[in-house]
C-alpha cells in the first residue's frame, strides 16, 4: 500500500513539475510576444509621428507654393503698372515731338523768309544803306538758327527717350508674357487616370501648359485635402507615369483615379 502511495506521490510531483515547466514556458512565450508587440507598437508610433511630420512639411510646402504664387502675381501687377506708365510717357513724348516738329517747320520757314529778304535787297545794295533792316534780319537769323539747333537737340533727345521707352515696353511685354504663362502653368492641375498599388505607381494626364519635368515632385489632392506626393518616373507627352511616395501619404488616405495633382514647388524661371 505504501508503495502505491509513493508511486502516486512521485507521479504527482512529476506532473506538478511538468505543469510548472510548461506554465513557465507558456509565460515566457507570452512575455516574448508582449515584448514583440510593444516593439511593433513603438515602431508604429514612430512611423505615425514621422508620417504626420512629413504631412505637415508637405502642407508647409503647399502653403509656401501658394505664397510664391501670390508674390508672383503681385510682381506681375507691378510690371503691368510700370508698362502702363512707360506707354503713357511714350505718348507724351511723341506729342512733344510732334509739337517740336511743327515749331521746327515754322523756324525753317522764317529762315527762308529772312534769306529771301536779304536776296531781295539786290547784289549792288550797300548794307550800310539799310542798317536797321540788316540788324533786324541778322538778329532774327541768329535767333532762328539758335532755335533750330535747340529744337534739333531736343528732338534728338526725345527720339532717344522714345527708343529707350519702346525697348523697355518690349522687355516688359516679354516679361509679362513669360510670367503670366509661368503663373498659369504653376496653378495648372493634372489628373490621376489609373492607380497600381501592387507596383506602387500611377498614370497621370496633365495639361500642355503644366511645366512637369523628370525632377518635378507632384502633390496629390482631393478637394482641399492633401493626400501625398508623387515622384515622376517617365514622361510621354501629356501622359506621365509617377511613383507613389507612400511615406508621404496622409494616414487613412490612398490615391485614387480622379484625384488631382499639382506642382509641389512652383517653377520660378
Amino acid at each position: 500500500m505504501k508503495s502505491i502511495l509513493y508511486i502516486v506521490a512521485i507521479i504527482a510531483i512529476l506532473a506538478g513539475g511538468w505543469f510548472s515547466y510548461q506554465s513557465k514556458d507558456d509565460f515566457q512565450q507570452l512575455r516574448d510576444k508582449r515584448t514583440t508587440l510593444d516593439g511593433e507598437n513603438e515602431n508604429r508610433k514612430a512611423s505615425i509621428k514621422t508620417t504626420k511630420e512629413e504631412a505637415k512639411e508637405r502642407e508647409d510646402e503647399r502653403d509656401a507654393a501658394l505664397s510664391d504664387k501670390i508674390k508672383a502675381e503681385s510682381e506681375l501687377d507691378n510690371v503691368k503698372s510700370n508698362l502702363k506708365l512707360a506707354r503713357r510717357r511714350v505718348n507724351e513724348e511723341k506729342n512733344k515731338i510732334a509739337a517740336q516738329d511743327e515749331e521746327l517747320g515754322r523756324v525753317k520757314d522764317l529762315i527762308e523768309q529772312i534769306k529771301k529778304q536779304f536776296k531781295d535787297l539786290g547784289d549792288n545794295v550797300e548794307l550800310e544803306q539799310v542798317p536797321a533792316l540788316v540788324k533786324q534780319l541778322e538778329d532774327e537769323l541768329k535767333k532762328a538758327n539758335r532755335d533750330l539747333e535747340e529744337l534739333e537737340l531736343l528732338n534728338e533727345k526725345m527720339d532717344g527717350m522714345v527708343n529707350a521707352n519702346t525697348k523697355t515696353i518690349q522687355e516688359l511685354d516679354t516679361r509679362i508674357s513669360k510670367r503670366a504663362a509661368r503663373i498659369k502653368g504653376n496653378s495648372a492641375e493634372g489628373r490621376v487616370t489609373a492607380v497600381n498599388h501592387d507596383w506602387g505607381f500611377v498614370t497621370l494626364e496633365i495639361p500642355s501648359n503644366m511645366p512637369v519635368t523628370a525632377e518635378a515632385k507632384l502633390m496629390i489632392k482631393r478637394g482641399m485635402s492633401y493626400i501625398g506626393n508623387l515622384n515622376v518616373n517617365a514622361i510621354e507627352g501629356r501622359r506621365i507615369v509617377a511613383d507613389i511616395d507612400y511615406r508621404s501619404m496622409t494616414p487613412g488616405m490612398v490615391v485614387q483615379p480622379g484625384d488631382h495633382v499639382i506642382l509641389a514647388k512652383p517653377v520660378t524661371n
